[in-house]
């Protein structure tokens, strides 16, 4: 059995700077590790009646090959660009030398991209099945115009919305960013838009996301802006305030339904996951009032493909809805991210409309999207081979980019 690894870098500029938590992003860098191996297919000689046959088929040499994405997301992930690509190349070292890894101890961005390339080196990633329409439910193969089902991702501003409103005419569902502004005039703008997509398409569901911007003033301000009858369209708010207990009281107050993102990725940092749940809903149970309707999971922020199924399934058991969510990934990433959620959470609609937001595809075409497409091979690689005394050799290749070296 033979190994190499490929590590590709990218830096793929953004459509606009956007502002992560205080930090002013316009480039969204990451790697794509490519696993290589090739095994021996040993032939059944039982079925090989021909001698001579037999002998020059009993050995068919056959290369696998697995890629995944590590991309952490300034000022979401814990781990820096620099800390993971040190780790992600000390996983490289030792699946080289061993063919398996221990991903338990790495940075979720390094875990979760690749564990996603040891699955599809294995085979154990289903392929995609396409929409030939994202706003509906009608699935079919081979249609040159077919698309990823995703929510619909919009901003809270009224600009934005009506440019969108033939999307928003034909689609179910939107996702709805709001808190941009986290002050009580901002709270109450972000409640009167919201009020509006409700009253004018009345077909429409929302996901809010308030990502902790809030305190439960302002959350409630917000829903003062939003007629009790149309709440009830409303999925849920994730995040709605700067704490959980605000979140709850929330939810209690309001009617209106919250979800679980950040507040479960902190109880799984300190291995309290089930009784973080466990209580949370126990609390809403307790209220004619309060819901706690989902979890999203954002895996490049969340670690192996083991930990997001182990989530996966503690929320069904507790009757929550599972939402798979991007961190900015590139298009390559993404598809990957819809093949996981077609997967693990066929029956809810993922949130992955985020390829707008960059001025280039990378490796694979997002369906639907007509940005241009830059190829592996433009891209700067690094190559580690395995050599039979069991030592790494390894080389650089720089590609005709503007990248410069890694």
């Amino acid at each position: 059995m033979q190994r190499q690894v490929k590590l590709y870098h990218y830096q793929l500029p953004l459509d606009c700077a956007m502002i992560l938590r205080g930090q002013s992003v316009s480039v969204r860098e990451g790697w794509l590790v490519e696993l290589q191996e090739r095994v021996e297919l040993q032939e059944d000689a039982e079925l090989l009646e021909n001698v001579e046959l037999h002998e020059q088929c009993k050995s068919t040499q056959v290369n696998k090959v697995g890629r995944g994405e590590i991309a952490p997301l300034p000022g979401f992930s814990d781990e820096t660009s620099t800390q993971a690509k040190q780790q992600l190349e000390s996983m490289i070292h030792i699946w080289l030398e061993q063919g398996a890894v221990d991903l338990s101890t790495c940075c979720p961005s390094v875990a979760f991209g690749f564990s996603m390339a040891l699955l599809e080196l294995d085979d154990e990633l289903p392929q995609m099945t396409y929409c030939d329409d994202i706003h509906n439910d009608k699935l079919h193969n081979g249609n040159s115009h077919h698309h990823i089902n995703s929510a619909l991702l919009l901003a809270a501003d009224l600009r934005i919305i009506n440019r969108n409103h033939a999307q928003l005419a034909a689609t179910s569902l939107c996702k709805l960013k709001i808190a941009t502004q986290p002050t009580a005039k901002g709270a109450c703008h972000d409640g009167e838009i919201a009020r509006q997509l409700l009253q004018r398409y009345p077909q429409l569901r929302l996901r809010l996301d308030a990502n902790r911007r809030w305190n439960l003033v302002n959350a409630l301000a917000f829903a003062k802006q939003i007629p009790v009858a149309l709440r009830q369209r409303i999925d849920f708010i994730e995040e709605p305030c700067h704490n959980s207990s605000d979140s709850y009281l929330f939810t209690r107050e309001t009617g209106i339904a919250i979800a679980w993102d950040e507040s479960l990725r902190d109880a799984c940092k300190n291995r309290g996951d089930v009784e973080f749940l466990k209580s949370t809903i126990a609390e809403c149970h307790a209220s004619d009032t309060a819901s706690i309707a989902a979890i999203v999971i954002k895996p490049m922020l969340a670690g192996t493909i083991t930990h997001c199924r182990h989530l996966i399934e503690l929320a069904y058991q507790l009757g929550l809805t599972v939402v798979i969510s991007s961190s900015l990934e590139s298009s390559f990433g993404l598809l990957q991210l819809a093949r996981l959620s077609q997967w693990l959470t066929p029956d809810t609609t993922p949130g992955l409309d985020t390829m707008h937001v960059f001025k280039q595809q990378v490796a694979i075409p997002y369906p639907g999207c007509n940005l241009s497409l830059l190829a592996l091979t433009a891209l700067p690689c690094r190559t580690y081979f395995q050599v039979t005394d069991n030592k790494i050799s390894r080389y650089k290749y720089k590609a005709a980019s503007y990248y410069g070296s890694l």
